[in-house]
């Protein structure tokens, strides 16, 4: 997820473009049997409804990023965006017609068609040069009011995590009053009470904090809330300053950080996927995450909130740091790269469709070495006689402990989507003793 470090750092990168007006394609190109035209504005009905705006105002809000353009007629209309999962933003100068067939950033992106494509030029028209702005597996939302788009930014920029003008004290007014009966975890999901926060933020500061995800605010202490506020927003502000999110003690992990024990639980918690409790506190459906915690760091401490959602969640299994050698007690070898060794391997998972699809693989992280091995040479075949896939429960029982199923799930469940055989056994050493060392929560 794109988070509000992200966004407001897209949001950065479009001011290049401000006071600019939007062109269907550069002007400077001629044509020419041996140079392409410019690739064109998208999406294609933006070239006769933005053509010849300029561009206003651009700015973040939480995950959102706006675009305010005036017309001709001095009429104000905004674009709204949302990066989701892996959304991206590219603004560049282009100085001639070759520069607009140059593919940068990384690789993944390079054969992706972009979602939103536009020009600018400068109003008086003394230069050819011509910013060019691009985004990727980004939600656009076009026309939007500009009024409404300004007023939530004066409404909710004192507690953005990202902004200038953010305030801690707003932001702890507004935890106590909308969030005082959720659990603590929806709390700072919700983009009205804590804008730019997002799981991987929320996780990590409330780990800081020493605070439980699933403990509900009435429960926590002034003092309490705000550390949370406090590292909510140092870790953000740490991920914009460096680009990156900062180190991750608990999420994805199954050795704590901090006290450097296997007491990682993950379970997923919020909005209406846990309990009826959960339902009853303003959840929404995104706010419903996978979540990590630290039981000993994080102790749960509400007898209120005990009763709701108990003690749930087990330490996740893994014997990253404990089984290191070559074998194990199971006498089967570690996977490991004959030119690199063992610390260069990397786990990944098949994600296109196929008739390996979700199968785990083992593969060298070295740039240009061509190790690869399957990770489930120890699984079992389920009655499908296809080999059975590796999943990680999300349930509060049993949160993080690793079990086997069927690839193509249980038909017997009355599912349409379905026609497996519904096989399902627990994961044990036997099938994952070759490759715990490399297993994290999320692959």
């Amino acid at each position: 997820m794109v988070e509000g470090p992200g966004t407001t750092r897209n949001g950065r990168k479009v001011r290049v473009a401000i006071g600019k007006r939007v062109v269907s394609a550069p002007t400077h190109h001629t044509v020419s049997t041996s140079t392409p035209p410019p690739p064109p504005t998208l999406p294609s009905n933006f070239v006769g409804e933005l053509a010849n705006h300029n561009l206003l105002e651009a700015f973040s809000i939480g995950k959102e990023l706006f675009l305010v353009f005036t017309s001709i007629e001095g009429a104000d209309v905004a674009l709204r965006l949302h990066f989701g999962m892996n959304g991206s933003l590219q603004a560049r100068k282009v100085h001639a017609n070759s520069d607009l067939h140059k593919t940068t950033g990384p690789a993944w992106r390079q054969n992706k068609v972009p979602t939103l494509r536009l020009y600018f030029v400068d109003n008086d028209n003394t230069t050819s040069n011509h910013i060019m702005l691009e985004t990727w597996e980004t939600t656009i939302q076009f026309p939007v009011s500009a009024d409404n788009a300004r007023n939530k930014y004066m409404n909710n920029t004192s507690r953005d995590v990202c902004s200038n003008l953010f305030n801690a004290q707003d932001v702890f007014t507004c935890i106590r009053q909308e969030g005082n009966n959720m659990i603590i975890s929806d709390t700072l999901l919700n983009p009205d009470i804590c804008p730019g926060v997002g799981n991987i933020i929320k996780i990590e500061s409330l780990h800081l904090s020493k605070v439980d995800p699933r403990r509900i605010v009435s429960s926590l202490t002034d003092g309490e809330i705000r550390r949370i506020i406090k590292h909510t927003r140092m870790y953000s502000m740490d991920w914009l300053k460096n680009g990156r999110a900062g180190n991750k003690l608990v999420y994805n992990q199954t050795i704590c950080g901090t006290c450097k024990g296997m007491t990682v639980k993950m379970q997923k918690i919020g909005g209406n996927a846990t309990t009826a409790a959960a339902s009853s506190s303003n959840g929404h459906a995104f706010m419903s995450r996978t979540t990590f915690w630290c039981h000993v760091c994080q102790p749960f401490q509400s007898s209120n909130t005990t009763a709701t959602f108990g003690e749930s969640g087990v330490p996740l299994m893994s014997s990253r740091g404990i089984n290191n050698n070559a074998t194990n007690k199971t006498g089967r070898p570690q996977a490991q790269c004959p030119q690199h060794g063992t610390k260069s391997l990397k786990l990944c998972r098949v994600r296109k469709a196929g008739q390996n699809s979700l199968r785990i693989f083992v593969t060298c992280k070295f740039k240009g070495c061509q190790y690869f091995d399957w990770a489930d040479n120890y699984f079992p075949n389920c009655k499908c006689n296809t080999k059975t896939i590796l999943r990680v429960s999300k349930k509060s029982t049993s949160g993080g402990r690793w079990f086997l199923c069927c690839a193509n799930g249980d038909k017997t469940k009355g599912s349409s989507n379905t026609n497996g055989c519904g096989h399902f056994e627990w994961a044990t050493e036997k099938h994952l003793s070759h490759i715990q060392s490399l297993l994290t929560p999320l692959l």
